[in-house]
């Protein structure tokens, strides 16, 4: 079966248009980027594919896209994340929108390889979220010889791509727009902190304070979590497999424990690794009945789900986004979202004002690809400094701050070469 989005609702579209025109007041960076795209379309010719979280936010950035010229068709990229009266919305605009909400993770993955076929001769540009399209690239490079560039803006794609340049060789650019300050700060940090917390709260009405909440990994992601949860009286507990994770948890005030003695007095626990198999079998024994579970890492895989169902007498919706496992020891436990992200099956992601940020340095790269190809030469890399530079300055001016400039030192967050001040994800 096809999943391209086909003669949309009417009344679908209309509420499509609504959200996207909220998001679009909230980020004025990247309103200001698509008003100086406009007038010279600099991506006109281009076919992109992208595979994002399609949300009223995203869809201001397909809408950018558009704007400069580019032929789009646009996948969500997972499970619950895609909101249908957006997607419904931009495909009354042309775009090619593939999925829905709801779908199970083989279907995501064919609507994926939908939207990456969706142009007979290929795509010219890839945006990422996850590195599934950009997996797809590597394996067909020599029937994609019109292919100019491609960016990824997770933490967990970020890795994937880097794992990918060990064996693949890439004749254009992939850059990752996951390792600037403004994207983990403002978004991996700060948004996906608040967004996490507003999920678990809205799924279940529960009162954090006094209770003790596990988070497994204290990467930018991770780290947000557990702020904010400490923030509304919760006893935080942090689970590291890196020492220099771990011992930033520790600094911050955190107690840090292994995940198999914290999983005996939890009374919540979320993943925020990006990798697979964080919660299993083995930690699912150890939790204390009534415990809940829930992920806001990259995907569905890091509760072991099958280990869950194999220990469960009976499953029931107890409220629209949270199941209750009965076990066969007669405990029970409450996961959230179906275990995929809390924050985007439970709440509404990053907020407009956070993903303004994001999706500005995805922007910006890509136009680069055309207006200054000279910046990113092939092969997997992190985003110039100069880009990250003036999402920030553009941010700040939108906020209406003020700061001094120093002309001539670099900034002390800037990513070195190698990477160096990216934070372990799985700890």
């Amino acid at each position: 079966m096809s999943w391209l989005v086909r003669a949309p609702d009417g009344e679908l579209v209309r509420r499509g248009q609504a959200a996207l025109a909220l998001a679009r007041s909230q980020m004025p960076v990247l309103e200001g980027i698509r008003g100086e795209v406009a007038d010279d379309r600099p991506l006109t010719g281009q076919r992109l594919v992208g595979s994002v979280h399609l949300t009223k936010e995203t869809g201001v950035l397909v809408q950018l896209l558009v704007a400069a010229g580019a032929e789009v068709a646009w996948t969500g990229g997972d499970e619950v994340s895609t909101q249908d009266d957006v997607a419904a919305a931009l495909t009354a605009e042309g775009v090619r929108g593939y999925g829905r909400r709801g779908m199970t993770t083989a279907e995501v993955g064919d609507a994926a390889a939908e939207a990456f076929h969706s142009f007979p001769d290929g795509p010219t540009m890839i945006l990422d979220n996850g590195a599934h399209l950009i997996e797809m690239a590597g394996r067909a490079l020599d029937r994609l010889p019109g292919l100019i560039g491609a960016t990824e803006k997770t933490s967990e794609g970020s890795r994937r791509i880097r794992e990918l340049a060990g064996t693949t060789s890439f004749p254009f650019p992939v850059v990752s727009v996951n390792d600037v300050v403004t994207k983990w700060e403002v978004d991996n940090t700060y948004g996906t902190g608040q967004s996490t917390l507003d999920g678990i709260l809205r799924a279940t009405g529960a009162f954090l304070a006094g209770k003790l909440f596990v988070v497994c990994g204290y990467g930018h992601v991770g780290r947000g979590v557990a702020e904010r949860a400490r923030g509304l009286g919760a006893r935080v507990v942090v689970v590291c497999r890196s020492a220099r994770t771990a011992v930033r948890a520790r600094m911050a005030g955190f107690e840090v424990l292994p995940l198999h003695q914290a999983a005996r007095i939890a009374d919540i626990v979320c993943t925020a690794t990006g990798r697979p198999d964080v919660l299993t079998g083995e930690h699912l024994d150890l939790l204390p009945s009534g415990a809940m579970v829930c992920n806001t890492g990259h995907s569905t895989t890091e509760i072991n789900l099958t280990d869950l169902r194999a220990r469960s007498r009976s499953v029931s919706r107890i409220r629209p986004h949270v199941e209750r496992y009965l076990l066969h020891d007669g405990r029970y436990l409450d996961l959230l979202s179906g275990g995929g992200l809390v924050n985007l099956d439970a709440a509404e992601g990053n907020p407009s004002e956070v993903m303004d940020v994001t999706f500005a340095n995805q922007a910006l790269v890509t136009i680069d690809f055309v207006r200054r190809p000279h910046r990113y030469p092939p092969g997997v890399q992190d985003v110039d400094a100069a880009p990250d530079e003036e999402v920030a300055r553009r941010k700040l001016v939108a906020m209406g701050v003020r700061f001094d400039e120093a002309h001539d030192e670099p900034d002390d967050g800037a990513p070195t070469a190698d990477g160096g001040v990216r934070e372990e994800q799985f700890a």
